[in-house]
């Protein structure tokens, strides 16, 4: 079965928008997640006398900084992509302005870095595992103080 080429733009704008929602989504929750178990009537004083206190707030805090980690990455890999664009255009049409960015060894490893996806689904899987498990322990240790 062939590759859809015919509108490779399209394909790449629609994961763009994914993978900005998903970020999105991943910061929001791991920075709103614990507040609105602080919020609750009962929730900090049980969460804080929890054994798990170092590890929830670990876990919230390690997921965040997963995704702004990837997102510096991203971005830095993006400034590489254009300004060795840039320069590749500059040389092109013989404009001495061009600095060679794109011949350098720093623009290729980048370069490298910029196709490896397994990065981004590496950090998001990293992520939801550091979110879930928090949210597991923090639910559990509420629940189980209900119960009692």
């Amino acid at each position: 079965m062939g590759q859809d080429t015919s509108d490779y733009e399209g394909h790449f704008a629609n994961y763009a928008e994914y993978s900005k929602t998903l970020r999105s989504w991943l910061v929001a929750y791991g920075m709103g997640g614990p507040v609105l178990f602080l919020l609750s009537k009962d929730a900090p004083a049980t969460i804080a006398r929890s054994p798990n206190l170092k590890t929830i707030v670990t876990l919230f805090v390690c997921g965040v900084a997963l995704q702004i980690g990837i997102a510096l990455l991203n971005k830095w890999a993006a400034w590489q992509m254009y300004r060795g664009a840039y320069s590749k255009h500059l040389s092109y049409i013989g404009d001495t302005e061009g600095d060679g960015h794109h011949e350098t060894w720093g623009y290729r490893a980048w370069l490298w870095i910029n196709r490896q996806s397994w990065l981004d689904l590496l950090v998001d899987v990293g992520t939801l595992a550091c979110f879930s498990v928090a949210t597991w322990i923090v639910l559990t240790t509420l629940l189980s103080r209900q119960v009692t």
